[in-house]
Order: structure tokens, then C-alpha cells, then sequence
């Protein structure tokens, strides 16, 4: 799966790497979460 962030939101999610450790864990459990359920796949069917 690719993923891409728009140019303001990878800038976010570099601030959190050195900010905001907490939040970007969140982050990072929800791009896995999508990975793994493949979530973008049901809104095709």
C-alpha cells in the first residue's frame, strides 16, 4: 500500500516525530490499522 500526506500534513507528522511522540504514535497505530483491514478497499465495492 502507498501512502501519501498532503504537504502540510507530512510537515505535521515530522513536527510530532520530535514534538509530539504520543500523537504520533496514534498516528502510526492508524495508518496500520488501515494497512491491515485494507480499509480504502471497501469504499471501491
Amino acid at each position: 500500500m502507498k501512502i501519501s500526506f498532503s504537504i502540510q500534513a507530512w510537515e505535521e507528522y515530522l513536527y510530532f516525530q520530535s514534538q509530539d511522540k504520543k500523537r504520533l504514535k496514534k498516528i502510526n497505530v492508524l495508518i496500520k490499522d488501515i494497512e491491515r483491514n485494507d480499509v480504502l478497499k471497501s469504499f471501491i465495492h
